[in-house]
């Protein structure tokens, strides 16, 4: 994970507590709907938003990041309710685990270049329904609106700021980038790929072979601790492999396996188009987001 999804969670946890901060703050003066209202779109608001990025994350395990997502909006959803009603609070409860289900869906589904996009928009949908949320705590309390939102070029003015410096904190998942600069950027040569592996990435995660030629993949890990690659249910020919490492899996023949500062590599020609994906298989590393996908065409 790049820096960017750290600083997307940490400002996803503020905001909601600011919510529900000031949910608790108001709470003798927030009527039963309104409160209602605030719990169940907080609830579903962070459902979505957090469902889509451990969607992301655990791409292979859309259960874990189903479980996940709903803790994270039903969470919010309670919280924000609690002050209110027991009403809001079944309201965000059922709001956060629906968010957090579709958000989940939405991640494992999505294709990988289309990944940072999506974040980008929920996160900023996230941002804006927390500032309406603000908004209508404001006008329950106080009868009137505050300075920031009598001009709506301020509020606007805001988000475009936000959305500029979000742009300069540079991608939000390492290591990734599009399928034209992925496949420009793993060739060595016109037949060999190299592959390099850190804490927790390839780079490139994005690899395009064709049926018939021989490949020379590689592996060089940059890293500090030990990583591998191994290429789920693809049975390749020719498969030539200079390694003492045996990981014991003759269903995957192509795995790699390399110490910190070490290149490994194995040729093979693979004879069926098709995707395959590719994982680190050390314990809790392709949950971490190592994981990639080789098209064969």
């Amino acid at each position: 994970m790049g820096t960017t999804l750290y600083l997307i969670f940490l400002i996803i946890v503020l905001l909601s507590f600011v919510i529900i901060g000031k949910t608790v703050y108001n709470r003798k003066k927030i009527p039963c709907m309104t409160g209602m209202m605030i719990a169940m779109t907080l609830g579903m608001s962070a459902g979505l938003i957090v469902g889509l990025i451990f969607g992301i994350l655990f791409s292979d395990n859309l259960f874990v990041a189903t479980i996940l997502g709903m803790i994270a909006g039903m969470v919010a959803g309670f919280l924000a309710g609690v002050p209110v009603s027991i009403m809001a609070v079944l309201d965000g409860l059922l709001s956060g685990l629906m968010g957090g289900m579709m958000g989940a869906m939405l991640g494992v589904m999505i294709a990988t270049e289309y990944r940072e996009a999506m974040i980008k928009t929920m996160f900023f949908l996230f941002l804006a329904t927390v500032l309406i949320l603000v908004y209508m705590i404001q006008k329950e309390v106080n009868g009137k609106v505050t300075a920031f939102y009598r001009n709506p070029l301020v509020p606007v003015a805001l988000m475009g700021l936000l959305f500029f410096a979000f742009n300069q904190t540079g991608p939000i998942f390492t290591g990734t980038g599009s399928a034209e600069q992925n496949h420009s950027g793993q060739k060595e040569s016109d037949n060999s790929l190299l592959i390099k592996t850190k804490e927790y990435d390839f780079l490139p995660n994005n690899i395009n072979i064709k049926v018939g030629e021989t490949i020379t993949l590689s592996i060089e890990n940059t890293g500090t601790v030990e990583h591998d690659l191994e290429v789920i249910d693809f049975n390749p020919e020719n498969v030539q492999q200079n390694s003492s490492h045996k990981h014991g899996q003759d269903a995957n023949p192509i795995h790699l396996h390399a110490v910190p500062g070490e290149k490994q590599t194995v040729s093979f020609t693979p004879d069926e188009q098709g995707v395959y994906r590719f994982v680190c298989t050390i314990p809790g590393h392709k949950e971490s987001g190592m994981l990639g996908t080789m098209k064969v065409s």
